[in-house]
């Protein structure tokens, strides 16, 4: 049997060295919170859902000018619309989304112009732009004392992209046929009607090299996507400054959208003008 070896030990260090040699562990730092994406940012627009993707339904010209005369307002009145939640970071983030989203409709217009047409195509595209003029032109006189058809051609007027034009072309023949009074004072012809019915299915092909064109798609899903996103807190921001100032009925109205508000105004009228008269049957003789 092995004999047991005794071995001294001492809990202490020997030497000065030794105690030296033993390291301190550093302290333990917290790293930085990591903060929160950019909402108007490329990554965070591309995450939404994909409705968000879905086209305007402003003039992004005046949607643009609404949203950053709506972030001024709210700046303005920015003590009374905290106490109900909508705070100073909501409104400076909806006056980023006013100036992202006319940075990105500039994108859009670039990418957009890069795309490459055929010289045939190119022609009926500018003969198309030239007619669109025309028609809004004589509208604007021949209706002059028509707001609500002033109204619809401002909807019509505003639009980028080869399928805005096809777009305009279409609704322009539909504006003048429920117009039709009107073209005596102007100089549109029938022959010019008919012209932009057959050149907004002329430019169906380039408008489709258009969308499939990878740089003017994706610049467009993300104008698109900047809109709604926009337009999401917008309305929250409308609904605050009404709710806020519903005891100065002058002060809530300029919450409104001025632009959708003469579109509904324009469709009650519409509907107005064209819904049957109800006619009351005959009560038979006694």
């Amino acid at each position: 049997m092995p004999q047991k070896r005794t071995v001294k030990n001492s809990s202490k260090p020997t030497s000065s060295k030794v105690r030296s040699s033993r390291k301190t562990p550093a302290p333990r730092t917290k790293r930085p919170a990591a903060h929160a994406a950019d909402p108007t940012s490329d990554e965070a627009l591309l995450a939404l859902d994909p409705g968000y993707a879905s086209a305007p339904d402003i003039p992004l010209s005046v949607a643009e000018r609404e949203l950053t005369s709506l972030s001024r307002l709210a700046r303005a009145q920015q003590a009374r619309l905290s106490k109900i939640g909508i705070t100073a970071d909501k409104v400076d983030l909806l006056a980023r989304f006013a100036r992202r989203l006319g940075a990105i409709e500039k994108a859009w217009q670039k990418a957009r112009g890069a795309v490459k047409l055929t010289s045939a195509q190119r022609r009926l595209r500018d003969e198309a732009e030239t007619l669109d003029a025309k028609l809004v032109a004589g509208g604007r006189w021949g209706c002059r004392n028509d707001a609500a058809a002033q109204a619809e051609l401002s909807r019509i007027a505003e639009g980028s992209g080869l399928a805005d034009i096809i777009q305009d072309l279409r609704d322009l023949v539909d504006f003048w046929d429920d117009h039709e009074g009107a073209l005596g004072v102007t100089d549109i012809t029938k022959k010019d009607l008919a012209r932009a019915s057959a050149l907004a299915d002329a430019l169906e092909d380039a408008a489709a090299n258009e969308a499939s064109d990878a740089s003017a798609a994706q610049a467009l899903e993300l104008r698109n996507r900047t809109f709604w996103a926009a337009d999401e807190l917008a309305r929250e921001i409308r609904e605050g400054g009404r709710y806020a100032f519903r005891d100065q009925p002058k002060l809530a109205t300029k919450f409104v959208s001025r632009y959708r508000a003469s579109v509904k105004r324009r469709s009650h009228r519409k509907a107005t003008a064209t819904a049957p008269v109800a006619v009351p049957e005959p009560v038979p003789e006694a």
